[in-house]
């Protein structure tokens, strides 16, 4: 099977949503991550309503700025946008663990809805040991087969670890992968080492460290798939 890139796109200005979609199609991305935390909450009803033609290719994502993002309205209305994406069932709704294990009223709205959900973790300092990202796992599991754990890579060792973890998510669809420049072989590694489903790319410029453009990444696996 092809490795499969999800592209990413944080734009500030809902006109430029479908524009930068579009052209990460047209460069080679397979599904694309629409960042709605890059907008003021004002926008929001446009841009889900500018997406919902591509929305069974997209993964949906509002990150607090306390989980990485840039959301800047309070967690109350954070939650009530997530319900929102959640309704409009595209593809994937990323949403973070924390945020399902701190809301019970969350976690009953997501069995209700039946939207398939990726749930993500990350960890901007470092790569935990296994037996925490096992747990990890272990936790995650429980709201849904889709996982994503990515952590930031210090060494080249910490990105191989990540990918052996691979060897124990029988039953998953697991995206685990490191930031920062020791990190980038676990991005492009991750569908071909291991079984994630897709990675993650940018169009142009990096929305986190590490990572690569869609240009790049299909040019390394059409190398790779040659050899």
């Amino acid at each position: 099977m092809a490795a499969k890139i999800c592209a990413s796109i944080a734009e500030d200005k809902v006109p430029l949503l479908i524009k930068q979609a579009d052209r990460a199609f047209e460069l080679g991305a397979d599904y694309v991550e629409i960042r709605f935390d890059f907008l003021k909450p004002d926008q929001l009803q446009a841009a889900i309503d500018s997406v919902k033609g591509i929305k069974s290719k997209a993964v949906f994502t509002l990150r607090s700025t306390a989980q990485g993002g840039r959301f800047d309205g309070s967690e109350y209305d954070r939650l009530n946008w997530l319900r929102k994406l959640l309704e409009q069932k595209p593809m994937l709704v990323d949403i973070e663990l924390d945020s399902i294990k701190e809301n019970d009223e969350l976690a009953d709205f997501l069995d209700e809805q039946k939207t398939p959900i990726l749930v993500s973790w990350h960890d901007f300092q470092q790569t935990p040991p296994s037996d925490k990202i096992a747990d990890l796992l272990s936790e995650m599991r429980i709201y849904s087969n889709y996982v994503k754990i990515v952590t930031t890579a210090n060494s080249v060792q910490d990105s191989l670890r990540l990918l052996e973890v691979y060897e124990n998510t029988i039953g998953l669809h697991p995206i685990i992968f490191a930031m920062g420049d020791a990190g980038v072989i676990s991005r492009v590694l991750c569908t071909i080492v291991g079984n994630a489903p897709f990675t993650y790319a940018s169009i142009e410029n990096a929305v986190a460290p590490g990572q690569l453009t869609i240009k790049q990444m299909r040019m390394l696996y059409d190398k790779m798939k040659a050899l």
